[in-house]
């Protein structure tokens, strides 16, 4: 009798554990044909592991990124960053600039001709002169500063720039530099050293679901922790907890190293603030003040660039806030995508635009070139 009870316990196990294979199955087939791709095999097969910086580009690969919102191709190049031609060596006319940064630099969203890394090339040349400029874009989805300085030092530094241009995402940038703490003062990934920490995140990445989940543990785990919904909304709070100076001081270490790296290259460096959709869009501002208020804070819409820019102004770099331009701009909500926080077209434009202007005016990009 304890033999068919044993028999009986375990084949009810298993239609549970079938029934729950199934349940999770459906939800990630719809959650997939509603339009949350970055799950996806094709969307991930962009990125492999490198124990130097932890997630790459992975070199020599195609692939079309599709959602309700956008369809782009996306080529990354035989020396893994995002271009449909090689680097190679550098013509003696040759100028080079390489843009370091997230997701709103790699820009998955919009073809290579429409990035703003693209658009400001075309700019700097449509100048003529004997000079002609490339302007390489090296960001890298989910790059925080610590990754940008590690992926600087063991790949992009070998591409000979000219110009290292830091786009510094203040949205998130001071929370993901506090959370790689450990991984700067080691000088290499310590998650990369983990053969179960990598598989783990492999699989979240596979999964829409799983991705869905983690964000909701990291809201509710940002809620207690960090008193906000999203954990990158503690650095607009008027009082931020103190992981937010902690992640300024490792940041502008961070960047300080890529400025140290690039000097001995014989290259300058120069830093561009992007910010949140929400310092742009004011439905998107109103809607996460009264949420952060319901939650007991106080939401400061510019606070996080201020802080940037305060804590990275002593190294001695030139910076551009890129927030009063596009905030200048008619009909704002047209600059980020709706469904993400990833600039439109018209968005790269603007910015474009407006690096190259600091560019020109900094004397970056000297005149007549």
């Amino acid at each position: 009798m304890a033999f068919l009870t044993n028999g009986s316990i375990g084949r009810r196990v298993m239609v549970l554990a079938l029934i729950l294979i199934g349940q999770f199955a459906l939800l990630e087939a719809g959650l997939r044909l509603y339009g949350a791709f970055e799950g996806s095999s094709t969307f991930q097969s962009l990125f492999m592991d490198d124990p130097r910086v932890g997630i790459r580009l992975r070199p020599n690969t195609h692939v079309r990124y599709s959602t309700v919102e956008f369809t782009a191709d996306i080529d990354i190049n035989a020396e893994g960053v995002r271009d449909d031609e090689p680097i190679g060596a550098k013509a003696p006319n040759e100028r080079r600039i390489v843009v370091l940064g997230d997701s709103l630099v790699l820009s998955v969203q919009v073809s290579l001709a429409e990035t703003f890394c693209k658009k400001l090339e075309r700019q700097l040349n449509a100048r003529g002169g004997s000079v002609h400029w490339r302007v390489i874009n090296g960001g890298v989805q989910g790059y925080g500063p610590v990754e940008e300085w590690m992926f600087f030092d063991h790949v992009v530094a070998a591409f000979d720039p000219d110009l290292v241009l830091i786009v510094a995402f203040v949205g998130n940038d001071a929370i993901d530099a506090a959370g790689m703490a450990a991984s700067f003062e080691a000088g290499r990934p310590v998650a990369a050293t983990q053969p179960g920490v990598r598989w783990f995140r492999r699989v979240v990445r596979s999964s829409v679901v799983l991705q869905s989940v983690r964000v909701r543990w990291d809201q509710l785990r940002s809620k207690i922790v960090l008193g906000t919904p999203e954990a990158p909304l503690a650095s607009y709070l008027t009082i931020p907890p103190p992981v937010v100076a902690d992640g300024l001081t490792i940041s502008r270490r961070a960047f300080g190293r890529i400025a140290e790296r690039a000097t001995g290259l014989g290259a300058r460096t120069a830093i561009a603030l992007m910010p949140a959709r929400f310092q742009v869009n004011d439905i998107d501002f109103g809607n996460l003040r009264q949420i952060v208020r319901e939650a007991g804070g106080e939401l400061d819409r510019q606070a996080a660039s201020r802080r940037f820019m305060d804590a990275l102004t002593p190294l001695g770099l030139p910076i551009v806030d890129l927030q009063p331009a596009l905030f200048a701009q008619p009909k704002r909500e047209g600059i980020f995508f709706q469904r993400t926080v990833h600039l439109t077209p018209r968005g790269h434009d603007v910015v474009a635009h407006a690096l190259e202007e600091f560019l020109r005016t900094s004397g970056l990009v000297p005149a007549g070139q």
